[in-house]
């Protein structure tokens, strides 16, 4: 019953503030002194095979906690999960637009895939307009030769779309991470090439390990700030992960005084991946590991997420983007979500977009 009156609360607060949010998102992105939030979409939920191994993944009673609000509980060990209506990406907008996110970074896979569905729907959504979005570059370059022109130019067009998140006045934020394999060095220069020759002035940003390190070796490439797309860890607490991710991240960009763009982590617990094997991460190391760090509090999101706010804050030279990037929105099998997740009588529990909405408000 505690469960439902918040969610009636949570709904009630959603829609007596949206007109409000409607009215004053100019401002609300636009503005020099808020920082920005993004949240990270990784989306495996919406239908093909990548949909099927990740519901084998949260099948087990034990992940339940963790599957998506979408989701449908069959029995102990079968789940089936279908983010595919556009129901489910106008409530999600929604929701990421109460608690006080300003835009999603999409992982842009080929326009083919199901895992691109989730961005057309998102642009399909007359809600869209709530939440801006951007572009993290990495499974699009790894198409053929025939396919790479239309992915390169569907990519720069993106970049045009009415809500596309710009920083730095009027230039496009794009992530990008995983160039070392042959040929994505030159598609990366290739991207940047046509999307200078269509007069945009892309701010990009490479998702590395050590920022330091990361900068010397990737800005030749004509990356202007580094950040990162996650922290593995085999820490026994999410407190002990943000005291690691804040020092080998944050405070190695400070020491370093290179453009930076701070990741905000909400977790990493890989076990289901380790019971269910998906097949793009067999060989990794986590599976040798005995501990992943505990499922965080909504306490200890919304604190890590303030100490990157005031990171940001306090190192205006480094952080000119002004903006952080949360790890993530929807990983809910690799262990990092803010989006709700199924709760009682197939509620969702949205505990930690409420506490994110604490901290921004």
């Amino acid at each position: 019953m505690k469960i439902i009156l918040s969610f009636i609360i949570f709904l009630f607060c959603i829609s007596c503030n949206s007109d409000k949010k409607t009215n004053k998102e100019l401002d609300k992105f636009n503005s020099p002194n808020e920082v920005l939030i993004g949240a990270i979409r990784w989306d495996a939920w919406s239908g093909g095979e990548i949909t099927r191994k990740v519901e084998r993944t949260l099948g087990p009673k034990k992940y339940h906690h963790r599957l998506p609000w979408f989701s449908k509980i069959l029995n102990d060990s079968t789940v089936v999960i279908d983010g595919s209506q556009q129901e489910v990406m106008d409530k999600e907008i929604e929701f990421a637009s109460y608690s006080g996110i300003d835009y999603w970074a999409f992982l842009l896979y080929p326009e083919s895939e199901s895992m691109s569905y989730a961005l057309q729907q998102y642009l399909k959504s007359d809600q869209r307009n709530k939440i801006n979005f951007c572009l993290i570059l990495h499974n699009a370059f790894g198409v053929n030769e025939e396919q790479w022109p239309k992915e390169r130019d569907r990519a720069v067009a993106l970049l045009k779309e009415p809500g596309y998140q710009k920083v730095l006045d009027n230039r496009p934020l794009v992530f990008a991470f995983g160039l070392s394999y042959q040929g994505k060095n030159e598609r990366f220069a290739d991207f940047l090439k046509t999307a200078h020759n269509e007069n945009l002035n892309p701010y990009t940003v490479f998702m590395g390990w050590n920022p330091l390190n990361d900068y010397k070796n990737e800005s030749p490439l004509g990356f202007d700030a580094v950040s990162a797309y996650a922290m593995g860890s085999d820490d026994r607490t999410y407190s002990q992960l943000c005291e690691r991710v804040e020092e080998n991240y944050w405070m190695n960009a400070a020491t370093g005084q290179v453009p930076y763009i701070p990741l905000i982590t909400t977790g990493w617990d890989k076990n289901p991946r380790k019971d269910n094997p998906v097949s793009w991460e067999l060989g990794d190391s986590y599976h040798q590991q005995d501990f992943f760090p505990s499922t965080a509090t909504t306490e200890e999101i919304a604190t890590h997420l303030e100490r990157g706010l005031n990171f940001v804050r306090n190192n205006p030279k480094i952080c000119a983007a002004n903006t952080v990037i949360v790890y993530a929105w929807n990983e809910y099998d690799e262990g990092g979500w803010l989006s709700p997740t199924l709760g009682n009588q197939n509620q969702p529990v949205t505990d930690r977009l409420n506490a994110i909405k604490r901290i921004v408000e």
